[in-house]
């Protein structure tokens, strides 16, 4: 018994040190968006068209507890600052085979009141793009399509809001 438990905690200790350092990515242009396997809540968006914009990209799965925790505060983020031009785009990456259905992904959208746009990234393109090795994920994206914070985990919402204030008072002249 314990051998298993001291296996679990390394493998749970290991999963923090596993996410990339916080900012690694900023000053680099956001990788463009794949197709994807389905778009909900919206046709199919690049972020090219959304130039002028402020998008916040959240990689995140229907099932993972830790995207569970993080997702009232990008609902909030959302409902606070869509009004103001701040876009939200949910990558929706699968950490297991079942999180891979459609239908149940797109009830899972329903049932949290996700009123964004949300991609499937079965195939794991985005993801892999944006180099992501943990859920949720988090990358902000100015108006000329440059990241300016990237996260991996939990936390940093305050710091989140902030640099979406700012760079949403810069697009609006304030």
């Amino acid at each position: 018994m314990l051998p298993r438990l001291v296996l679990a905690w390394l493998l749970l200790a290991g999963i923090g040190f596993a996410q990339h350092p916080d900012d690694v990515f900023v000053g680099q242009k956001a990788p463009e968006l794949k197709t994807g396997d389905a778009w909900i809540n919206s046709n199919p968006l690049k972020l090219e068209q959304l130039r002028g914009k402020v998008i916040l990209i959240d990689f995140w799965a229907w099932d993972c507890p830790f995207c569970a925790q993080a997702m009232p505060h990008i609902k909030e983020l959302y409902d606070k600052y869509a009004k103001d031009g701040l876009v939200i785009i949910g990558v929706h990456t699968p950490r297991i085979d079942y999180e891979k259905d459609i239908p149940k992904i797109k009830e899972a959208v329903a049932k949290k009141g996700i009123k964004y746009p949300v991609v499937v990234d079965n195939k794991y393109q985005i993801w892999s793009d944006y180099l992501c090795n943990t859920w949720p994920s988090h990358f902000v994206v100015d108006q000329e399509g440059v990241i300016q914070l990237s996260h991996s985990g939990t936390e940093r919402y305050e710091d989140t809001e902030k640099v979406i204030q700012k760079l949403l008072a810069k697009g609006s002249g304030k």
